[in-house]
């Protein structure tokens, strides 16, 4: 295994692909999520590992190059604070799309904080969600922040970026179900039965869901909050009323 100094073309370049991203490529950091990618069948296109730590041969042998940095190296190249020592190149997932035919899917409006979309990524895998959708103005799931919010869960979960309300709730209308939103006034969770299949509409905190896309809902749920609490993270909103949905 080759060890690579700071000096390394292929590090240069490797801490540009890391600060931008390429189109198709996904950076992934640490040993618990790559190894999850390896058991769940994603190829290791490049792996790096720390040099002087015995790696998983699991690992290793699973990638198709593999290279050694220092310690200090991979730490500055690395996309998170806490490092573990191994980061990987994989391609970005192709899945199936949505049919909207059936099951709960999310329509994240405006969600620029990539942790908080990982998040509900990770929510909507967990608790039977069917795909999660962005609008334009939403954060990159790929970005290395929202792959290690949703614990890999963008590799497992329909992603359809750059979505257009107008054709989901197209769909979702063929299908014979219902666009909801989330919001703070509007229907109490508790005695909500919408007709799946559901699109559930997801606004950033502070701005929440804008107008056009709550013309596009036929109504908003709420959340009853006490201790006069205002309003819920988003991504605990989603898993609450995912869990309702799951459950009712």
């Amino acid at each position: 295994m080759e060890t690579l100094g700071k000096h390394s073309p292929r590090v240069k370049e490797l801490r540009r692909r890391v600060r931008d991203r390429r189109p198709g490529e996904v950076v992934v950091d640490g040993r618990r999520l790559v190894a999850d990618l390896i058991r769940w069948g994603v190829p290791l296109r490049e792996l790096y590992l720390e040099a002087g730590v015995e790696p998983d041969p699991e690992i290793v042998t699973a990638a198709g190059s593999v290279w050694a940095l220092d310690s200090r190296v991979l730490s500055d190249i690395s996309p998170t604070r806490h490092p573990q020592g191994v980061l990987a190149v994989v391609d970005e997932p192709t899945l199936k799309p949505w049919s909207g035919t059936s099951g709960v899917a999310l329509y994240l409006d405006g969600i620029q904080d990539p942790g908080n979309l990982g998040a509900i990524v990770r929510s909507a895998a967990a608790l039977g969600g069917s795909a999660v959708l962005l609008s334009p103005q939403s954060a990159d799931p790929f970005h290395p922040a929202s792959v290690r919010g949703s614990a890999g869960a963008v590799f497992r979960l329909p992603i359809e970026r750059d979505a257009s309300l107008t054709r989901a709730a197209d769909r979702i209308a063929v299908g014979g179900g219902e666009v909801w939103a989330s919001g703070t006034s509007g229907h109490p969770i508790d005695v909500w039965r919408p007709t799946e299949p559901v699109l559930l509409l997801l606004g950033a905190e502070g701005a929440g869901i804008s107008g056009p896309a709550l013309e596009a809902s036929q109504g908003t749920v709420v959340v009853p909050l006490g201790r006069e609490v205002e309003s819920l993270n988003v991504a605990v909103a989603a898993g609450i009323v995912l869990e309702h949905l799951r459950s009712k």
